[in-house]
């Protein structure tokens, strides 16, 4: 058996719950080499379990959304709140007990109780729609939170001060009893048990919940593993340690992906270069500067093998069974000076082409979309022809004066996405992937060649290789010659297709799962 342990962690209260409210999604990227390698043994129908250490009531959620839904785990907080039910259940919040005249407003954002005009609690909900938490006020302050199960129950119940600052937090079973309480004193956390729990615990009083971590696996480990089961960790400070300890007897694949751990911290890494069996990373930079730190650490003997990752979630080519040329640019990553001169470049070949469209792509919510829609704007109509770039809107009146009458730019959009998703539906149809910055968005790299889409950047990465899945620019004025390279006929980029599968079939193919067994295997 292969156990996983992700890295899925609240960055401000380490093993708590990091499920975001549905319009603050895209402040992280919840695909990563977990999400990724598992696949990779389930496609390969391999015997694997996830080991979920954090506080995740929407947990069943989240494994939907990442095509994982079916996946074998097991939950620290499911053990101690002693929960075995697996299926999703919705709640209506309506049906919940409110005080008699209690009336529902709906903002942009959450749903407002009112009684008369006191505010009684602001309903919060997940990226799906499905209920989050409820956070109920007291004269005019935070009183208690409720925090909800996707499986359909009230999970825990944060509790609040008179002067708002969080006193403690009860994590229930599916009968509202407390199990586990967790003291929130500033500065200091302790977990008390609950002496009518339904489970038997060594103690009463833990001084951290990884103290009752390690006391849960333990009994996890002897009940359900054997020293021949191998587990998969995402390396990370906050369970590293933790899991080293837990799982001595068991061989360990330690992964490092993107920035979540610095391989150049000597003092952190020379515990695990002395009892993993095989280090992972997902870049050859990362590969260079891990390789570096165990020279270092005159460990340079430890097998260090590189996956760069693939979201199976997107669906390869289908952008070629639409006449229109459409170009994805994500603009997050280059300044306003770049950001001009290519939407000029681009402008000038849209104006000679009227098959290429584009979309402008922000996950900063702050971006003045508007404002650079009007720059937009004024660009076309002072140097270009705007019968190639707008037409009549859809409800100007058919009486209207040709003077009066409103126009909409038709080929051009500006959007703000907010999670993976609708990174997914708008690379369906996209032609070609346009990142111009010194560092192009991870997601996008890796969303971009799952989907075979080839992508321009102007620096190198692991997700690019130049006229084979993509173009390199030289100089930021060769971008047309890029687009051109690809929209001028299907073969350019059919090869770049073609390059996509035969990177993605190593997975599908369980070549890369029987190299890690035979590295594993290795004294």
């Amino acid at each position: 058996m292969f156990y996983f342990i992700p890295a899925w962690y609240h960055q401000q209260r380490p093993w708590y719950d990091d499920t975001p409210l549905w319009f603050r999604v895209f402040e992280r990227m919840t695909f990563d080499d977990t999400v990724n390698q598992l696949k990779m043994f389930q496609t390969a129908q391999e015997s694997s379990c996830l080991l979920i250490l954090n506080y995740q009531p929407q947990f069943r959620y989240f494994l939907h959304k990442q095509d994982l839904l079916g996946a074998d785990y097991w939950s620290f907080f499911d053990d101690i709140q002693n929960i075995s039910v697996r299926s999703v259940k919705p709640i209506a919040f309506k049906s919940l007990q409110w005080p008699k005249g209690t009336r529902f407003l709906y903002t942009p954002f959450a749903v407002v109780a009112k009684r008369a005009e006191e505010i009684l609690a602001y309903i919060q909900f997940a990226e799906n729609g499905n209920l989050l938490s409820i956070e109920f006020q007291k004269d005019g302050r935070p009183d208690k939170h409720y925090l909800f199960d996707d499986r359909g129950f009230l999970s825990s119940i944060l509790y609040h001060r008179e002067d708002g600052t969080r006193s403690h937090q009860d994590y229930l079973n599916q009968n509202g009893v407390w199990q586990v309480r967790e003291h929130l004193s500033e500065g200091h956390v302790a977990i008390e048990v609950n002496p009518l729990s339904d489970h038997q615990f060594q103690q009463h009083l833990y001084q951290s919940w990884e103290d009752l971590l390690r006391e849960r696996l333990a009994v996890f480990k002897q009940s359900h593993m054997t020293p021949e089961d191998v587990v998969i960790i995402a390396s990370h400070l906050q369970h590293n340690d933790l899991v080293l300890e837990s799982f001595s007897q068991q061989k360990k694949v330690f992964s490092f992906f993107a920035d979540r751990y610095d391989v150049t911290n000597l003092q952190s890494l020379s515990s695990i270069t002395q009892t993993a069996d095989l280090l992972v990373v997902d870049t050859e930079k990362e590969e260079r500067r891990l390789q570096e730190s165990l020279q270092a650490l005159q460990a340079e003997k430890r097998t260090v093998t590189r996956i760069s990752p693939f979201d199976t979630r997107l669906r390869l080519g289908h952008s070629q069974m639409v006449k229109e040329l459409t170009i994805y640019f994500h603009i997050d990553t280059i300044d306003q000076e770049l950001l001009e001169a290519s939407l000029l470049s681009l402008l000038e070949m849209m104006d000679q082409n009227r098959l290429i469209e584009l979309q402008l792509v922000t996950f900063n919510r702050q971006f003045p979309l508007s404002q650079l829609e009007e720059w937009v704007c004024r660009q076309i109509k002072e140097g270009f022809d705007p019968e190639n770039f707008f037409t009549l809107a859809e409800d100007a009146g058919e009486n209207q004066l040709e003077e009066d009458q409103a126009f909409e730019l038709s080929r051009i959009d500006f959007a703000c996405f907010s999670n993976e998703n609708q990174i997914i539906e708008a690379l369906d149809t996209a032609r070609l992937v346009l990142d111009l910055g010194e560092e192009p968005d991870l997601y996008t790299q890796i969303a971009s060649i799952s989907a075979g889409i080839p992508q321009i950047h102007r620096v190198e990465t692991d997700y690019v290789s130049h006229q084979k899945n993509g173009w390199v620019l030289e100089e930021a004025g060769d971008l047309p010659e890029a687009i051109h390279y690809y929209f001028d006929g299907l073969a350019n980029w059919n090869a770049s297709l073609v390059y996509a599968i035969q990177k993605m079939a190593d997975y599908t193919s369980g070549r890369i799962l029987t190299q890690w067994k035979e590295l594993l295997e290795k004294d």
